[in-house]
């Protein structure tokens, strides 16, 4: 038994009534098909006889299409379109991809924003970015032109062939002037909201720990378990947050993000490394460019902390 049991048992009489339908002249469409006139209009009477329904009006003129053959028109125009979207496809040279697997917030906050650069680089590949949340990949089983590793486990890929280090994280609070339109001092922290991108506060622990900061924390906690919502809410005006500058340079650059008067910059407990698992001229490329963008980023951070007198004795900004 047919599994179409209501189709004609001929599909090139839909043909035929398609281009009827869509050119609404059968002269046009015998030229269009290359057959003659008197073949195309027997196509269409007997598909309306397999139909039981009359599906063309045939006027002295000019041909117009019943309700029901509207309606068939709508449903064979949306598939054939569909058909040779695919088909078109197929036949498209195939495009070679270059693919960087990246630590989630630098993707977000350092790749995406250089995506149209990429694809005006590259114009003969296509870009794919994979975002990660994974912590401390295993390299063997990566298959990615370039994988950005954010890990407090450098020893498991510092001398392995392929990785080369980046930076490492260059840790302060950061404000926005919706949470206050007066400079916040140092102090003022303890007694601020705190945003956390960890559950296990570890950032805000680890800069309290170090600031040299007296007192007791007074400010509520709020804990997004990701940093873009950390960073979106302290956009917001929601509270403060610890975060790694580099990640929002813009953002103080136009002065929508702040740090507090007399900010001393801290290294956390992470690094970003960038491991190279195929060498190519391109996957050379692009490492360079990842290099040279850091230390251009570095560059800026220092003229940053020069300008808003945040002291970076504790870090190395080389």
């Amino acid at each position: 038994m047919s599994p179409y049991p209501h189709l004609p048992y001929s599909h090139n009489a839909l043909k035929v009534f398609e281009s009827v339908a869509r050119l609404m002249s059968f002269t046009k469409a015998s030229q269009e098909l290359n057959v003659t006139q008197s073949a195309v209009s027997r196509q269409i009477k007997q598909l309306e006889d397999e139909l039981g329904s009359p599906l063309v009006m045939r006027k002295h003129r000019a041909i117009e299409l019943t309700e029901r053959g509207k309606d068939l028109y709508e449903v064979l125009r949306k598939n054939y379109t569909n058909l040779e979207s695919l088909v078109a496809q197929w036949h498209m040279p195939s495009k070679s991809r270059i693919v960087i697997k990246s630590a989630l917030s630098y993707a977000t906050r350092v790749l995406l924003p250089k995506v149209l650069w990429l694809n005006e680089k590259y114009p003969e590949h296509e870009i794919v970015i994979i975002p990660s949340i994974e912590e401390d990949p295993v390299l063997e089983s990566e298959d990615c032109d370039l994988l950005i590793i954010n890990t407090c486990k450098g020893e498991r890929y510092i001398g392995k062939p392929g990785v080369t280090f980046l930076r490492h994280e260059y840790m302060a609070p950061v404000y926005s002037e919706l949470l206050s339109s007066n400079e916040i001092q140092l102090q003022d922290v303890l007694n601020l909201p705190h945003l956390h991108a960890t559950l296990d506060h570890q950032d805000w622990k680890l800069w309290l720990k170090t600031s040299g900061i007296k007192g007791v924390k007074k400010g509520r906690d709020t804990v997004f378990y990701s940093l873009d919502m950390a960073l979106s809410a302290c956009l917001a005006g929601q509270g403060v947050t610890v975060t790694d500058l580099l990640l929002v340079l813009p953002e103080i650059k136009r002065q929508f993000l702040k740090c507090p008067n007399n900010t001393a910059l801290q290294h956390s407990e992470w690094q970003y490394y960038c491991y190279q698992k195929r060498r190519s001229a391109i996957t050379d490329e692009l490492l360079s460019w990842l290099i040279n963008q850091t230390e251009a980023e570095l560059h800026e951070l220092e003229r940053l902390c020069d300008k808003f007198d945040w002291s970076h004795q504790e870090v190395a900004l080389r």
